[in-house]
């Protein structure tokens, strides 16, 4: 398989709820919007009215891969909303009042780029959101970039890919956790759940690079469990037993599956031939979402790198109440999370700047590296990075573990990453 198939192949890694069929939005416009600018104390008479900044994200809502996209944007629209309401954005002595536009990539890259060009040259957004698959990302960045706008990577399959933030990739930050970050803390905790644990198999998605699947390795290996089998399988397969088929011939203790949206098939397969160990997703799909896939029968000594959105607390809590307030008739999807952290940590490197100059915003993100810098729904966060990539431009955040024992969820914690 060439490498331009493989690439395009990625697409499958980041539909992280495609398959839940139940969670399409009812009465979804995919046309571009705009949030509401509410009335101020800033409008009055006695103070200057309040500027405006126009923040652009562009996102597959329509398409394959719409559920994900279509979350995205009302993350971002939640929290914007919620920014407005409250005032706007101090800066100086000037308030800004975020106007936020979306567009539709269709998870084309030509679409992407065309998106870009309306955002940038007709909008005047100088700050764009985008997108969740590399060539689109490619694709915004080239139109972003080279007009002094800032390109906010929203999402990353394979580390190190040409399409994400490097040291000689100007204006270009990525608000999000690299697609490794959850290795860590699941093998940490499965040690711990299931210290009797000793050998595991790995299910392997053929997209992920060889360099993922050696460190993964390595990690496994350093805390003395063997690993006994190592199965790599085709993007686009929907029957997983015979794949478990051979998986399990090799008799594993546990089943360690790479980050797959499709980890719930293969769940159901490993039970439908009969294991019962620790089944444990790098995926960052939420046990809720085991749950309604594979059914509570099967969901039993699950670990994953998800959270719990009926048993949210604090400002993940918000977040599913602002949705729900405001789209009552649809379920909530997860992803909406990583959008709104995006957006408030965009509104924090403004403050901390006291600047809207995409470039100085760009600085404030750079220096805030210390622990607790910046805050996320998932707990204290700060940018790093610089080790992989050359910048610390990348985000670093608490990593949400969750179990299912017996049909019931339990929230693990949110486990800090180095």
């Amino acid at each position: 398989m060439n490498s331009k198939n493989r690439l395009f192949k990625a697409i499958g890694t980041v539909c992280l709820l495609l398959v839940v069929v139940a969670l399409v939005f009812s009465g979804c416009s995919t046309s571009t919007t705009t949030t509401t600018t509410p009335a101020t104390s800033a409008t009055t008479t006695t103070q200057a009215p309040p500027k405006h900044l126009t923040v652009g994200a562009i996102m597959p809502v329509s398409g394959p891969i719409s559920t994900v996209g279509m979350a995205f944007i009302r993350g971002y629209e939640l929290y914007f909303d919620k920014v407005n309401a409250e005032g706007g954005i101090k800066v100086g002595n000037d308030t800004y009042l975020i106007d936020f536009i979306y567009e539709d990539s269709q998870a084309n890259p030509e679409a992407a780029g065309t998106a870009a060009k309306k955002l940038v040259f007709q909008d005047g957004a100088t700050f764009v959101f985008g997108e969740i698959l590399e060539q689109d990302t490619q694709a915004i960045y080239d139109v972003c970039v080279p007009n002094g706008a800032l390109h906010i990577i929203s999402w990353v399959n394979v580390v190190g890919h040409p399409a994400d933030v490097s040291a000689d990739k100007p204006l270009c930050v990525r608000l999000a956790v690299s697609p490794d970050a959850s290795d860590i803390p699941l093998l940490d905790y499965f040690i711990e759940a299931y210290p009797n644990a000793k050998k595991i198999a790995m299910s392997v998605p053929d997209i992920i690079p060889q360099p993922m699947v050696d460190k993964l390795t390595s990690e496994i290996t350093a805390r003395g469990i063997e690993i006994v089998g190592s199965e790599i399988w085709e993007w686009g397969v929907t029957d997983f037993v015979p794949l478990y088929t051979k998986i399990l011939a090799s008799d594993p203790n546990a089943v360690y599956c790479l980050v797959s949206a499709q980890a719930m098939y293969q769940l159901l397969a490993a039970r439908q031939l009969g294991f019962e160990g620790p089944f444990i997703s790098s995926s960052p799909l939420g046990p809720d979402v085991f749950m309604i896939v594979a059914g509570p029968e099967v969901c039993n000594n699950v670990i994953c790198a998800g959270w719990d959105p009926a048993a949210a607390t604090g400002e993940l809590k918000e977040i599913v109440d602002r949705w729900m307030a405001k789209w009552s008739n649809d379920p909530f999807v997860s992803d909406a999370a990583f959008a709104w952290d995006q957006a408030s940590i965009l509104v924090q490197a403004i403050e901390k700047a006291q600047s809207v100059d995409p470039a100085a915003v760009l600085a404030a993100l750079d220096a805030m590296t210390t622990e607790g810098g910046l805050s996320t729904a998932f707990g204290p966060g700060r940018m790093g990075g610089m080790e992989t990539y050359g910048v610390n431009r990348v985000l670093i955040r608490p990593i949400p573990i969750s179990r299912i024992l017996n049909g019931v969820i339990e929230s693990v914690g949110f486990i800090p990453i180095g």
